[in-house]
């Protein structure tokens, strides 16, 4: 086609623009699955003893909602990773499914981190379901290596000592975000 056929009839140009864009969207999404090695990271694990950090706040002093929200969630769990780090795991506890399902993929999910000295986040709008289901998982894979994990667990600080026993038992970092129960009416308005 001549640039002056373009000019006539602009429906290719569009054509176009509209493949480029859902080409470029197509390769975002894959990419987003690609994880490349991080040697820095792997030498900071190697060398990090695993201790139970500070609780987290929101991120510039916002308040943190009292519902479940999975995006404020998702946010609040990537204060805790590194800017330099792209990505990261996460596993939302929000289908209706088997708690006995969510422990066995959340097992998968825990050995996939390790394996490639990651960070995975945890959370869901059931607090207890998500205390229950961690625990289960981390029992399950009781022998397996988790030690160059990073997890990131958004709970109510009742489960704080919990889940720091379990953490320094497997040998890995926990990161423990507070998010409150739902309900919570001392909690500050939402985001």
């Amino acid at each position: 086609m001549t640039a002056s056929a373009s000019a006539e009839n602009p429906a290719p140009r569009r054509d176009l623009i509209t493949a480029v864009l859902l080409c470029a969207g197509i390769g975002a999404a894959l990419a987003v699955g690609y994880r490349a090695p991080n040697p820095a990271a792997e030498q900071q694990a190697a060398a990090a003893i695993p201790v139970v950090a500070a609780p987290a706040e929101a991120p510039a002093g916002e308040p943190i909602n009292t519902t479940f929200n999975l995006d404020i969630a998702m946010r609040l769990a990537g204060t805790q990773v590194p800017e330099e780090t792209e990505s990261f795991y996460f596993f939302p506890m929000v289908d209706e499914v088997p708690e006995a399902v969510d422990v066995h993929e959340l097992g998968g999910k825990l050995m996939q981190a390790a394996k490639e000295h990651d960070y995975l986040g945890i959370a869901g709008p059931d607090p207890e379901r998500n205390r229950r289901t961690l625990l289960a998982a981390l029992a399950a894979h009781q022998t397996d290596d988790l030690k160059t994990l990073v997890l990131i667990y958004l709970g109510p600080d009742s489960h704080r000592d919990e889940i720091s026993a379990a953490a320094r038992k497997a040998g890995f970092e926990a990161r423990f975000v507070t998010y409150p129960e739902p309900g919570d009416a001392s909690a500050k308005a939402p985001i």
